[in-house]
């Protein structure tokens, strides 16, 4: 009787055993479908939102987004009307009833003031659009570190007529095309006003790369500002860049002792990839360096026009 009913102990325990262990696989099954049904976050930075209510038939989103003194262009009306549609969904997806709504006002600011952008009407009374497409556009799919091998190799840096101690500032050197400025303005610059950082970091971020201040064991350039410095990562690879500001009444070409002195921190902490961006003219000698350390890229005055074109914005 004993063994009878141990048998019977052992059987239902081992039926027990199975039950459970299907059941943790069919649950892992269906987490790792969700997974791959679940649209992958976008890697650019959305737009940020200061203020957000519905009244009446319009839900209202508010972008903390500069525009400058002319109208907006169709690429920044564009993505920040798509910006509001999805930040709509999540709040939907928090439990907000859209029962009676019938459009999203966008609205960005302009001299501190909220302007209206666009206004987006609903498929149907309480149903939200689709994602747009030009959200789900892969910021990955383009490697503007990669592309910036046709600026490392251009060789029109030439003295120019007129070499000034005053320099035109960042906002005014360069041209953005509709969809660079949008992006930017998207993340709160105002490409009127930009500093290099500005322009620098805004690339970077609007094109999936996570910045951080400084690089650990960076420590061989004493004429640069700790917080300009930064490492600029994405898909595993991590990049050192070195930002250097003309000041105005300063001399407008870079000193050859920078040069050397990120030689020697690029040697110290071996990154994968080191830029120097300035827009102070660049000496001749950036490309005997650049030919003995591929590693490295120096993004002069000359060359930033190609640096911001590398990027290839949509």
């Amino acid at each position: 009787m004993n063994v009878f009913l141990a048998i019977i102990i052992a059987v239902v325990a081992l039926a027990i055993l199975g039950f459970a262990v299907y059941a943790l696989r069919s649950v892992g099954q269906s987490a790792a479908r969700e997974a791959e049904a679940r649209p992958a976050s976008p890697s650019r930075p959305m737009p940020l939102v200061t203020d957000f209510h519905v009244k009446g038939e319009t839900a209202s989103v508010f972008f903390g987004v500069p525009l400058g003194e002319e109208e907006a262009g169709d690429h920044l009306t564009e993505l920040l009307s798509a910006s509001a549609v999805e930040y709509v969904r999540e709040k939907v997806d928090d439990g907000l009833p859209l029962e009676g709504v019938h459009e999203i006002a966008v609205y960005a600011t302009r001299n501190g003031e909220p302007v209206l952008l666009d206004t987006v009407d609903l498929p149907s009374v309480g149903e939200l659009p689709a994602e747009a497409p030009i959200l789900s556009r892969d910021p990955e799919a383009h490697d503007p570190i990669e592309a910036l091998a046709a600026v490392q190799s251009d060789t029109s840096v030439r003295p120019p007529s007129d070499r000034g101690d005053r320099l035109e500032p960042v906002s005014e050197l360069v041209v953005l095309s509709g969809p660079t400025e949008a992006h930017l303005r998207a993340i709160g610059i105002d490409t009127t006003s930009m500093s290099l950082d500005d322009l620098v970091l805004g690339l970077f971020r609007v094109s999936g790369y996570n910045v951080e201040v400084g690089r650990p064991g960076f420590t061989g350039m004493k004429s640069v500002d700790p917080a300009d410095v930064f490492s600029a990562s994405r898909s595993g690879s991590t990049s050192l860049v070195v930002v250097i500001e003309h000041v105005e009444g300063s001399y407008p070409e870079l000193d050859d002792s920078v040069l050397s002195e990120f030689a020697v921190a690029v040697a110290q902490i071996n990154p994968q990839r080191a830029m120097l961006i300035t827009d102070k003219f660049g000496p001749y000698t950036i490309y005997e360096r650049e030919r003995r350390d591929k590693r490295t890229v120096f993004v002069t005055r000359e060359r930033l026009q190609g640096f911001v074109d590398s990027f290839g914005l949509t």
